[in-house]
């Protein structure tokens, strides 16, 4: 059809979904003309339809060269001249056929392949060109992964490091979790007196709530991070971000609070020694900093040695003083008893103080998600077990013992418990034994510290939040050594700041501890409230609020809104941009090095993986990315099967749609032949250049095969 469209002599039977013209001159059909001219987005003989005349309905006609369709055919309608157009005032709304026409005409707008999608509003910046915050037009490309492609995406999901059993997993943050009895004790003694084994033990419980917690959550996301990776999984980056520093807070404090207590129980039996408490904690930072280089699963070894010391050392101060409390009798314990509150308020008053102070005698539990990684899947759930069995098994009984032996005097006089204790059941080599077992072991919770700062730092350079420095591998073992030197940095001005003072990082340490576990059932109830919306159960079959649910509604429900509308960096860049045009800074170029920072964090791509075509899911998925994300081009991406699955057919016009109405992001359609799942991400991740940690799906359903911790770094996302 190269000749123009004639307006009203021509007859046209139209049918949706195809619309079929039948022309008096020729066997010319839209079908015909779509694919010839629609599909090549050639605008040859094309009118711009200024005033279209009505349809009525007409007998129906069998369309020819008809494409099949599984949809009822719609009654076809009759094109009849007009004698003249009507007023716009007296003309009646357009019909169903006429709109489809239009529709058809809509997406035949041909875009310049690479000029800017420059709005023609004025610049909101004077002093600057308009064309600095706009994209290019995206376009639509079909992409083919060869089987030898696949099966190097699969050897490279496989070929992860050696993953660690739950002994070596149990001994890095189990060390924090039993080495607490050497500075808790004292502190719950003083809140507690003779209750504090009882305060213990429920502490102790405390934890049988986040295990199930710390289980589905681990199960759902299988990703290092902790706080911050579940928190950016159900949020935006802002409380994602308040996650992070809360657990970098409390991995600091951790491991100064471990030195710091291990220094000053070592001053404590070693007074004579040359050298200051604050600097045996300092030395033991740099240690075990230097040991953190080594990789994770050889350095678990040593923590897992360690580990077993302590709880030999443990189990013979046990027997010992078991022996000792039935050589000497009643007579300690009963006196101890004596100095109890008498009346009810008081009893239940000291030990819901015992029972808050000891709950930071467990500190080391939170640390286990982030290394997640490195655990075996089967191994996790084992794992938190023998954290809880430990803790369960040293802390109340040890607490027993000690006021069966000890006088309330020497146990409130802050003395070194436990050494005490060994002393006064066997003699004075036990006494040492413990001393080197204390040092031992606060060590390790250094070490647990170490752990979940670095590998929170780096997820958060995976996600760009940090440079890409960070993640720079020393050649022999491959740890990030600037991760691990910005932690012991980090770690020496916290401790600094204090004064060296061990009463001010351990009030530090108790505010961090408790608001990161606050934050595990949050994240956990943002997660159940996303599964939700989104009508699927993804890894997490039940959900039950075990008992918190209400606690954490009241905390995250008015918030909810606000966390998914988090601060922008290019929001930032804009006030700064505005700030300049309105002071002398622009007269330093600022905003030329603020436009230059804007495209810096604007040059990763995005990665969208969708399966349908539904407009408002598209929409919901690019408002999530402009909050959240800095990118200047967002790629969707679309898998099918085979040739014979069907394409959704409105993808590829939506995508057009969209790509209009952001301006200041491209977007690019791909479809890729395979079968969704974590090969086929791995190996377009690979093909693309994108790593998988700018990649977005969303929650799968029910039926999926695939865990999302299996896509190791996809983002589920609400779209």
């Amino acid at each position: 059809m190269s000749s123009a469209l004639p307006r009203h002599s021509r007859q046209l039977r139209v049918s949706h979904p195809h619309i079929n013209m039948q022309d008096n001159e020729g066997p010319d059909t839209i079908d015909d003309f779509s694919d010839r001219h629609i599909r090549t987005q050639d605008n040859e003989g094309l009118d711009v339809i200024d005033q279209l005349p009505v349809f009525r309905p007409a007998p129906w006609i069998p369309p020819v060269n008809a494409k099949h369709h599984s949809d009822r055919s719609v009654p076809h309608f009759k094109l009849e001249d007009t004698e003249a157009p009507k007023e716009p005032a007296n003309q009646p709304p357009p019909s169903f056929a006429q709109s489809e026409f239009e529709t058809i005409i809509r997406r035949q707008r041909i875009n310049t392949p690479h000029g800017l999608k420059v709005v023609p509003a004025p610049s909101r910046f004077p002093h600057l060109d308009n064309d600095w915050e706009f994209s290019g037009w995206g376009n639509i490309s079909y992409s083919e992964i060869a089987n030898d492609e696949l099966q190097r995406a699969e050897r490279r999901l496989s070929k992860s490091e050696d993953l660690m059993g739950q002994f070596r997993a149990s001994s890095i943050s189990g060390n924090g979790v039993v080495g607490s009895v050497f500075y808790a004790f004292p502190a719950v003694a003083a809140a507690s007196s003779i209750f504090s084994p009882l305060a213990l033990l429920i502490a102790c419980l405390i934890l049988t709530i986040y295990r199930p917690i710390f289980l589905e959550l681990g199960g759902a996301i299988r990703l290092n991070g902790a706080n911050y990776v579940y928190l950016l999984q159900c949020s935006g980056k802002l409380l994602a971000a308040i996650g992070a520093a809360a657990t970098l807070l409390d991995a600091v404090a951790t491991s100064v609070v471990s030195a710091a207590t291990a220094g000053a129980y070592l001053k404590g039996e070693i007074s004579a020694l040359p050298i200051q408490e604050w600097a045996i904690g300092l030395c033991l930072l740099a240690g075990i900093a230097l040991v953190a280089l080594i990789s994770l699963r050889e350095s678990s070894a040593l923590t897992l040695s360690i580990t077993v010391i302590h709880m030999t050392v443990m189990t013979i101060l046990m027997v010992a003083s078991i022996v000792a409390w039935a050589r000497t009798g009643m007579d300690v314990i009963r006196n101890n008893w004596e100095l109890r509150p008498t009346t009810s308020s008081g009893i239940a008053r000291s030990i819901f103080n015992g029972v808050c102070i000891g709950f930071l005698g467990v500190t080391g539990f939170e640390c286990t998600p982030a290394y997640i990684e490195s655990i075996k899947p089967a191994s996790y759930g084992p794992t938190l077990r023998n954290l809880l069995i430990m803790a369960l098994f040293l802390n109340a009984p040890l607490m027993l013992l000690v006021y069966a032996l000890l006088p309330s005097e020497t146990i409130l006089s802050g003395a070194n418990v436990l050494s005490v204790l060994a002393e006064v059941a066997v003699g004075r080599p036990l006494r040492l034994l413990v001393v080197v077992d204390c040092v031992l072991v606060l060590a390790g919770g250094v070490f647990a510290g170490v752990v979940t700062g670095c590998r929170l730092v780096e997820s958060l350079a995976h996600e760009h939040i940090l440079p890409a420095v960070f993640l720079n591998p020393l050649p022999i073992t491959g740890t990030a050594y600037v991760t691990v030197g910005s932690f012991l940095t980090l770690a020496i001005v916290v401790y600094a700041s204090s004064s060296f003072s061990l009463v001010i990082v351990s009030t530090m340490f108790s505010a961090t501890f408790l608001f990161t576990m606050l934050l595990d059932p949050v994240w956990r109830f943002l997660l159940v409230a996303q599964i939700f919306s989104e009508s699927s159960t993804s890894s997490i079959h039940h959900v039950n609020l075990d008992g918190l649910g209400g606690y954490c509604y009241d905390i995250s429900g008015p918030g909810w809104k606000y966390c998914h509308e988090p601060a922008n960096p290019g929001l930032i860049a804009r006030i700064i941009l505005w700030l300049s045009s309105q002071t002398a800074l622009s007269k330093r170029q600022i905003d030329r090095r603020v436009i230059q920072w804007i495209r810096r964090l604007r040059r990763k791509p995005i990665v969208v993986w969708v399966k349908e075509d539904h407009v408002n899911h598209l929409i919901q998925a690019m408002l999530y990315i402009r909050r959240n994300e800095v990118a200047a081009r967002v790629l969707f991406v679309h898998a099918y099967a085979d040739a014979t699955q069907s394409i959704p057919s409105e993808l590829e016009a939506n995508i057009r749609i969209l790509d209009e109405a952001f301006p200041s992001i491209t977007l690019d359609l791909v479809f890729v032949k395979g079968v969704f799942g974590p090969v086929l991400v791995e190996a377009m991740s690979e093909k693309l250049g994108i790593p998988k940690y700018h990649m977005f799906m969303s929650c799968p359903g029910p039926d999926h095969p695939w865990q999302l911790g299996e896509y190791q770094g996809v983002r589920v996302i609400d779209f």
